[in-house]
């Protein structure tokens, strides 16, 4: 049988997991910060390439909650869901960055960013290939820049980690 650890070494062993363990706030800054830079390509994108209403992306995300009766009329303005859709993306920003966080957590500082990009790139496939199926008018979105953009907020999620724990 082993001997029990002694309290120097739990103490020890438990500042050490502290340090690299995931922490909540440098999480919820990092997800709010990339999910800002993503939504900034998105919106770009869809504004200026494909000729979308500025209104459209913020409809998808509240018919999330209040159904596809959200969608319509993707031209016009409606602060509620405007403010709803917004609310919902961020708050799956700050999901994904401390899944992320807790990913990352064992990860080596340097493999961070890539681990990162791997990251947003299974977000994109689960996001746009799977959860479609409740929520299909998002298939619309399976293009090039919605994959870099989940791309960029994996790997800005991951620096951003770095970044707000040194802080």
């Amino acid at each position: 049988m082993d001997a029990p650890l002694s309290r120097k070494t739990a103490t020890t062993m438990d500042v050490g997991t502290a340090r690299r363990g995931p922490r909540a706030l440098p999480a919820i800054q990092a997800g709010l910060f990339a999910g800002a830079a993503a939504l900034l390509l998105l919106q770009v994108a869809g504004v200026v390439v494909y000729d979308e209403s500025p209104w459209k992306l913020m409809r998808m995300f509240a018919a999330l909650a209040r159904g596809p009766a959200a969608l319509e009329p993707e031209d016009e303005f409606d602060a509620a869901l405007v403010a709803m859709g917004a609310l919902l993306y961020f708050s799956l920003s700050v999901l994904y960055s401390l899944a992320l966080s807790a990913l990352a957590a064992e990860v080596p500082r340097r493999l961070a960013p890539a681990l990162g990009v791997a990251f947003g790139l299974a977000l994109y496939v689960a996001n746009f290939h799977g959860f479609t199926a409740l929520f299909p008018w998002f298939v619309p979105y399976r293009t090039l820049d919605t994959v870099l953009a989940h791309g960029l907020f994996g790997f800005l999620a991951a620096r951003g980690l770095s970044h707000f724990r040194r802080r």
